[in-house]
């Protein structure tokens, strides 16, 4: 039985790939698309992408040719035994038409997921105090500037097919969509050390690295979130390989670890009332005009002070920059536009006929103060003896208390203190191992035996997966990156049986 591929345009913009001018799976060539993690153990997944190579003899896929925007959805699916799976879901980032009569006429388009939008979209958010990791994610996907998966009746302003009011609907809230599991830590405080080129992308990755979770972009273009309890707990194996792979890449002692230090930030609370920023010299406001300003709030050391409460903005206008000229009492106004954790967006107006001069402007509030970061240790002197010095830095901004950051750092030692051996990556091909290769994907686990290696019965998380499909669809090689699995070797309370000296109680 073969396994038939489906590529569909959402040409409409409406969540529909079904419609009949979408399905353009007899023009593809070929197909390549990447998920989730490059390597394992890490917290944020790289960006999706997908590359699809078309025929475009009639220059369907040239854009300046045929209306094919930016930003239009793309759907990849197989259907196996009856069966339909989604591999990936993502939006048109560039599209390259082969040029020329006598050219092949091909052309390859460029998919992408939603992370390079959090790339460009700022962290600005406000104070955000005593919330999970998977809170903190939510409202920072909740003000990014993302491309929604439906645009098809739904209103854009000066937009052409968009614009009417009176029969189109408003953007409910959501975004896009996603599957949070609840963080395991709670954070006294959080984006205090944000600055203002701080984007939504850097911000996620830090948050899920404190709470040692993951995030990542899932096969339908849904953002997904995992604390760190869910490779723990999830024991269900998806699929088992013995010997019949077609290939994998693995090691003895790479993934080992004998020093860990994890750097923690120590937090100190500002009284109310104090003044947190202040203009240093006069600025010109012009005439009739309307200014936004960022203020960037920071210590004599110019690190980030946080905002935790806004008392009062006082400000002066002035018809000139000397400290004697007369102070203009109304029209002219100085108003917060946006709070941030550490900056705030002002709005600076200036009605009159005259150009005039901000003198003052003083910002007062309670403000959060970090403290020089903390290093916590652990080690194992023994194995740094037998086995020779190996060692990992963790920087984790959200954690605040020792001990749950001595917790975070005994349990990555004490997971990867031993050499042992160990599978990257494994590759397989579709045709061999069908409905395994089709519906396994992002943080399944699944069972691996080679005999060569003497590596037997190891199970593994896929954290990574790439697909290549040429052929016409008769050939699809599949590569998994692996994580080990580590449930096997701690006790998880009313779940695991204490038999064996190896299994110690989890530290987190």
């Amino acid at each position: 039985m073969s396994i038939r591929y489906r590529i569909a345009i959402d040409q409409n913009h409406d969540g529909n790939f079904d419609a009949a001018n979408g399905d353009i799976s007899d023009r593809v060539i070929e197909l390549r698309w990447r998920l989730g993690m490059r390597r394992a153990y890490e917290s944020m997944a790289e960006a999706g992408w997908a590359r699809i190579t078309v025929l475009n003899a009639d220059g369907a896929f040239s854009p300046e040719r045929a209306r094919l925007e930016s930003g239009t959805r793309v759907r990849i699916r197989s259907e196996f035994a009856g069966v339909a799976r989604t591999h990936f879901s993502g939006s048109i980032s560039s599209i390259e038409p082969d040029e020329g009569d006598f050219g092949r006429k091909q052309a390859l388009i460029h998919l992408q997921d939603i992370q390079p939008w959090l790339a460009d979209s700022p962290a600005r958010l406000s104070p955000q105090i005593d919330v999970t990791a998977d809170q903190v994610i939510a409202r920072l996907l909740d003000r990014a500037a993302l491309r929604r998966p439906i645009l098809a009746g739904y209103c854009l302003i000066d937009i052409a097919g968009y614009n009417r009011v009176d029969e189109a609907r408003i953007f409910p809230a959501g975004n896009i969509g996603r599957r949070l599991q609840r963080g395991r830590s709670r954070f006294a405080y959080v984006g205090d050390w944000w600055r203002d080129t701080t984007s939504a992308h850097e911000a996620i990755s830090e948050i899920a690295a404190s709470e040692r979770g993951r995030f990542f972009v899932d096969r339908e273009g849904d953002a997904v979130f995992l604390n760190r309890h869910h490779t723990l707990i999830h024991r269900t194996v998806a699929a088992q390989f013995h010997d019949d792979m077609r290939g994998l890449a693995y090691s003895y002692g790479a993934q080992r670890l004998n020093q860990i230090a994890l750097l923690m930030t120590p937090r100190q609370l500002g009284e109310s009332g104090t003044l947190i920023w202040q203009l240093r010299s006069p600025l010109r406001i012009g005439r009739r005009s309307e200014r936004m300003m960022n203020l960037r709030l920071t210590d004599e050391r110019d690190q980030p002070i946080g905002l935790l409460a806004f008392d009062r903005l006082d400000s002066r206008f002035q018809l000139s920059p000397e400290g004697g000229s007369r102070e203009l009492r109304s029209g002219a106004f100085a108003e917060v536009a946006q709070l941030g954790t550490a900056s705030i967006q002002l709005r600076l107006v200036n009605p009159t006929r005259h150009d005039l001069y901000l003198t003052m402007l003083q910002f007062y509030g309670k403000p959060l103060y970090r403290g020089a970061p903390i290093e916590v240790a652990a080690a194992d002197g023994e194995g740094m003896h037998i086995y020779g010095l190996k060692r990992l830095a963790l920087d984790l901004p959200a954690l605040s208390d020792f001990e749950t950051a001595q917790a975070f750092a005994d349990y990555e030692l004490a997971r990867r203190k031993h050499p042992r051996g160990s599978i990257h990556s494994l590759r397989v091909d579709a045709r061999d191992h069908p409905p395994a290769s089709l519906s396994t994907g992002l943080f399944d686990r699944i069972r691996v035996s080679e005999s060569q290696t003497g590596h037997g019965q190891r199970d593994y998380f896929i954290v990574g997966e790439e697909h290549v499909v040429t052929a016409g669809g008769a050939s699809h090689e599949v590569t998994w990156t692996l994580e080990p699995a580590d449930s096997s070797r701690f006790v998880i309370i009313d779940s695991s049986v204490i038999d064996r000296q190896a299994e110690m109680i989890a530290p987190y």
